[in-house]
């Protein structure tokens, strides 16, 4: 079940707040109308019940009433007069058909005539005649019910504003909620713009006064972010050179001690020793070069630059490799592309690129280097026939020090990383995939940098 995720939002929970307490205003102003209006209503009411039986009862004589004629609904809107003689017989009526009974109490009671609701209820005022006069009583009556009925009329229409009012009032919440939200949301825009390895402070002008502990909190973390990977980084590029000199001393040492190694065992583990020396020597460089990639105080030498040269530039370079391993390295490029960009953080690209390719290729593979337009955008694709990598690893691939497990070749784990913070330098995209042939099998890795 999907979880409910609409009160997660401030302005949704702002929105929703004022929604329930325009209702509860609503029905609060509509309770209050109701009962102020009818208690104003009542009094006034009996205040005129009163007048009209005291009106009646200055008669001497018992006078002649003309039953009234129209509809009985319209009847209960009027005042029923009702007069008794001293004998207690109703001698006249305005609505004889009523048949409400004289009340003995006198002034003011409340009568229920039938069995219709409040239709049926009647306020009744009771006053004897003056002396003299052959009134006994007089009554005087109005519907309950109807009086009620009119106060819900006018206490419904002394809302409609404030119902009216509530869509408008919700809209100018919504856009001023929205105008207050606009700088969170370009906050929050330009943190996820931020490069991963050099992250900006977020400036706090514009925020609202709440949100700036957070803002604060954010960019103090930062700053220790950004000073523990100086020193990572400052310990990367001292282990690197700290390393570099006596690695190099080593590597003259063997190919001095090459011509004097017997063949058989010795040559053997003479090799074995050569070629753990060159992966150090490798690790050392790639540990050099990711340490520069990652010092923004380095500014690097800007120049135009054809990407097709380049790539042959590199790939030259590679044929040793390939030669040794008995690889077919080609090149085709089907369009020109050129950039400004620093020859040396392309070459570490493109090298460390081709050559993972030929290190995780079989000997006597193949490995295509295409330069060409892909839809809107010139792409590099390079491409093997190798093992592929685990689709569960891909996203980890550009990882420092990280490799796949399947991989049986040497390697430091650094050079995919390198690539990664090259290609956010200049703007570039690279995405790695795996080939598959005809039956649905990992047919080769193709790695593919989408140019600026």
């Amino acid at each position: 079940m999907k979880p409910f995720t609409f009160m997660r939002s401030l302005r949704n929970k702002l929105l929703a707040t004022l929604v329930i307490l325009h209702l509860a205003m609503i029905g609060g102003v509509t309770w209050y109308f109701y009962h102020c209006y009818g208690d104003m209503m009542g009094t006034m009411k009996d205040d005129q019940l009163a007048k009209i039986a005291d009106a009646w009862a200055s008669s001497q004589r018992m006078p002649a009433l003309m039953p009234m004629v129209m509809h009985e609904e319209k009847l209960k809107s009027t005042y029923i007069v009702q007069l008794w003689d001293e004998s207690n017989h109703l001698r006249a009526s305005s609505w004889p058909g009523l048949h409400a009974p004289l009340q003995l109490k006198k002034g003011w009671t409340d009568l229920k005539v039938g069995d219709c609701g409040d239709d049926c209820e009647w306020r009744v005022y009771t006053r004897p005649g003056e002396l003299g006069s052959e009134i006994g009583n007089i009554q005087v009556l109005h519907n309950i019910g109807y009086m009620k009925s009119i106060m819900v009329k006018r206490a419904l229409s002394a809302i409609i504003p404030l119902v009216l009012m509530m869509p408008l009032s919700l809209i100018v919440i919504w856009l001023v909620v929205r105008a207050i939200t606009r700088d969170l949301r370009v906050a929050s825009r330009h943190i996820a713009a931020q490069e991963t390895l050099h992250p900006h402070s977020v400036s706090p002008d514009g925020l609202p006064d709440e949100v700036l502990p957070l803002v604060a909190a954010y960019n103090a973390l930062l700053d220790r972010l950004r000073a523990a990977w100086s020193s990572q980084r400052q310990f990367l590029e001292d282990a690197a050179h700290e390393l570099r000199t006596p690695v190099t001393a080593v590597t003259l040492q063997l190919e001095n001690l090459r011509q004097h190694i017997q063949p058989g065992e010795a040559s053997r583990q003479f090799d074995q020793l050569e070629a753990g020396v060159t992966r150090t020597r490798h690790l050392v460089t790639q540990l050099l070069n990711i340490s520069r990639q990652e010092d923004q105080s380095v500014v690097a030498t800007v120049e135009s630059i054809e990407l097709d040269d380049l790539l042959k530039e590199s790939i030259e370079q590679l044929m040793v490799v390939a030669d040794k391993r008995g690889i077919d390295i080609g090149f085709n490029g089907t369009t020109h592309y050129r950039l400004h960009a620093s020859r040396s953080d392309l070459r570490s690209l493109f090298d460390n690129l081709i050559g993972n390719a030929m290190l995780h290729t079989p000997e006597g593979s193949l490995v295509d280097v295409l330069l060409h337009r892909v839809g809107n955008h010139t792409v590099v694709d390079i491409v093997d026939n190798g093992p592929g990598m685990a689709e569960s690893f891909i996203e980890r691939a550009f990882d420092r020090f990280t490799r796949s497990p399947d991989v049986q070749a040497q390697g430091s784990g650094l050079g995919l990383s390198i690539v990664r913070s090259v290609a956010q330098k200049h703007q570039m995209q690279v995405a790695l995939s795996n080939r598959h042939d005809p039956q649905g099998q990992i047919a080769g890795l193709q790695v593919r940098v989408t140019l600026p």
